[in-house]
């Protein structure tokens, strides 16, 4: 790989672990839990989690490394509005609606030149980026704020089977940013109907050493939970295993954040604010690359 290729990598991670801090400290309560982004309200008290490189401008158009990370993180921007059951805030939507004009849809990554839509034959890492960028869309709209028509859904998922199930838990991993509450679709029933496979690739990436895909697995695993489903594996002890011996990047320490936000809020209610059902994302009808996982997202790095 080229030398400025890998600097702009470089680049890329560092924004992605800034913007993580923010959506971070805003679940935390010591952020703006309305703005995770530069665009949080003048004033308001900064971020205890200590991010690389500083704040972003307070105003003008975002640089083109935070677009990337706004564009990577996606749903998980409203993270911490979600879980509260908070309106969505527009200045957050701004930035989304921003970095996706940056990076449209269905366009290049920025740094690998990869697919970012999710064709009929897409799997893997292409098609966790339709559907975030689906749902990121569908959020953004739901703030209020213009956004580009979606496009037709992304590809669904197959059901796993005895098979190829190890394959489905990395794909579900991949999806992790869809494991918020307010949010409903084809992947979330998909991990309705298959949590104990779920639990069993949680199992798995723990023996493996991917301690990456088990938190997002854990995480889909609280979601399934607090939707009613039984509990098929005692989250606690996995979670407190990956903090001791994660790759330590704010972006893991985020999903963990997510995780236990989801397994405290028990059975999930529906939202008078939740997305106008429809076949998409949300709407009735997701450090050090780990082994087993591929890059998803715009910079072509592990996710």
């Amino acid at each position: 790989m080229p030398f400025a290729d890998t600097t702009l990598r470089d680049e890329y991670a560092a924004a992605v672990e800034r913007v993580a801090g923010r959506v971070l400290d805003a679940l935390r309560g010591a952020g703006d839990p309305a703005a995770p982004t530069r665009r949080s309200a003048p004033g308001a008290a900064g971020p205890a989690h200590a991010v690389p490189e500083g704040p972003l401008p307070a105003d003008g158009p975002l640089p083109r490394a935070e677009s990337a990370a706004v564009r990577v993180l996606g749903p998980d921007l409203f993270a911490a509005q979600l879980l509260a059951g908070l309106p969505l805030d527009g200045p957050t939507a701004d930035a989304a609606a921003e970095a996706l004009e940056t990076f449209p849809m269905g366009g290049s990554s920025p740094a690998s030149g990869s697919a970012a839509a999710a064709g009929p034959d897409a799997t893997g890492a292409a098609l966790a980026n339709a559907w975030r960028d689906r749902t990121t869309v569908q959020l953004v709209a739901l703030a209020g704020r213009p956004v580009p028509a979606p496009g037709p859904d992304p590809l669904r998922l197959p059901e796993p089977t005895p098979a190829d199930w190890p394959r489905w838990s990395v794909d579900m991993a991949r999806l992790s940013a869809l494991a918020l509450p307010r949010l409903d679709g084809p992947v979330h029933d998909l991990a309705r109907r298959h949590s104990l496979t779920l639990a069993r690739g949680v199992v798995r990436s723990m023996l493996r050493r991917d301690y990456r895909t088990a938190a997002r697995l854990a995480r889909w695993l609280a979601w399934t939970e607090a939707d009613g489903a039984a509990a098929h594996l005692e989250l606690g002890p996995v979670l407190d295993r990956i903090r001791a011996v994660g790759d330590g990047s704010t972006r893991m320490w985020l999903e963990l954040a997510i995780t236990e936000a989801l397994a405290g809020q028990g059975t999930a209610a529906p939202s008078s604010t939740a997305p106008a059902p429809s076949a998409g994302a949300p709407g009735r009808t997701a450090g050090q690359p780990e082994r087993g996982q591929g890059g998803d997202h715009p910079d072509g790095a592990s996710a």
